[in-house]
Parts: C-alpha cells; structure tokens; sequence
C-alpha cells in the first residue's frame, strides 16, 4: 500500500512516575492544551485530539510531519508535566465518522506499541511506521530531544519559545524581561539551539523519507 494510503494517529499519557503524583487540575490542563491544539491545528487533524481513560489522549493526524508538531507543541504546552507518546502509522479501519473508540487496525497497534516502548523510558516518543529504517532514524532523534528536554526548567522552556518567536536573542530578552546575556546563558544551559535543530531534521526526516539524492561526486567519478 503507498504511504500516502495510510493513517498516521498519536497515542498518549503522562509518565507512569507523573501520573502517581499527578496534580489536581492535571486533567484541565491536559483538556485545555488538548483543545488548544485542536484550534492550532485544525488542518493537520482528520479526528481531533480527544482526552480518554486516566490521562491518555489520542488523534489521528494528515502526515507524520504533523504528528511530530502536534506532540511538541503539547509537550512544551503542558510542562513541567512530562508526557509519553506512541505514533503509528498504517490501515485504521471502519469510517471516520463512528470515532476512534469503534477502529481498529495497524495504525492504533502501532501509535500503543510507540506509547508501551515510551513509558518503558519514561517519557518522549516512539514511531512505529512499519518501516524499520523510518522507525530507528526517527526514534535516535526523539531519544536526542527527550534526553535534553527532559533536563530542562521552566526559564529555560519560556527563553526556548520566546528565542523561537521572536527569532533573535535579543527581541526575545526583551519579551521575558530579562537580560540577552541572562537569556543566551538559559539557552546554553538547555542546549535549547541542538534541540532546535534536532527538531527541524526530524521534522524534514519524517517527512521526506526515502528521498535519496544523487551525489554529484559519484557521478563525476563513474
């Protein structure tokens, strides 16, 4: 089947460690940053994002590119809550309209086998595509982000989305309230520029994989 043919759906929940400490409001939070990016990212759903049992959330999405900003955008939108996430892509049977809770298909395996691998790391995101190449780029660039967010403050989160706003160190200074020596030492601290550019490769990765482009030099050796 063309990959263009499949669905892609996002699986998640709050760590096993958060949910055992969970706060009161958790629930509003996750609804009100659930509905948030349901309104952000309207065009990218085929089914919005909806809150299930406990904590987990679940959506089916247009594309993997999707997928992947959708989960950041909710990861930086409910932190110092740390969330797991599975994404799946593959056949999702049964019509849209009768909702996820009546589907099946290798597109829910997969998006819960992503979540079990990620809660077994407690926290940060797992594609299974059914392809083994997609799959192990993607997850050793998810491990990346995951290790360096998961290390980070609120400072340092808040410096990270102003410097992505605003587009300079200074301008974004100046929206916190700081200093832009004070906001480049945040952004050091959180090697938030790694994870910036981590993000923007797995972003083009998901996304354009398997594209292969000649190399100029092997020819010119041939």
């Amino acid at each position: 089947m063309n990959s263009d043919d499949l669905s892609v759906c996002l699986h998640s929940d709050l760590v096993p460690m958060a949910r055992r400490r969970v706060r009161d409001d958790a629930v509003e939070l996750i609804e009100t940053a659930l509905g948030r990016a349901n309104e952000v990212f309207t065009e990218k759903l085929v089914l919005p994002l909806t809150l299930g049992s406990g904590h987990e959330w679940r959506g089916v999405i247009v594309s993997l590119p999707a997928a992947v900003e959708i989960d950041m955008f909710l990861r930086h939108r409910l932190f110092p809550l740390q969330i797991t996430t599975g994404i799946g892509r593959g056949e999702l049977g049964a019509n849209l309209s009768d909702g996820l809770s009546r589907m099946a298909g290798s597109c829910l395996m997969r998006s819960r086998k992503g979540l079990e691998r990620a809660r077994r790391h407690r926290g940060g995101t797992f594609l299974f595509s059914g392809d083994p190449l997609l799959d192990a780029g993607a997850n050793t660039i998810f491990l990346l982000l995951q290790t360096l967010f998961e290390t980070w403050t609120e400072k340092q989160l808040e410096a990270y989305l102003a410097y992505r706003r605003y587009g300079t160190e200074a301008q974004a200074a100046e929206a916190v309230g700081i200093t832009q020596s004070a906001l480049h030492q945040r952004l050091a601290a959180a090697r938030a520029k790694t994870y910036e550019l981590a993000s923007e490769q797995l972003l083009w990765f998901v996304g354009n994989f398997p594209a292969v482009y000649p190399d100029p030099s092997c020819a010119e050796a041939s």
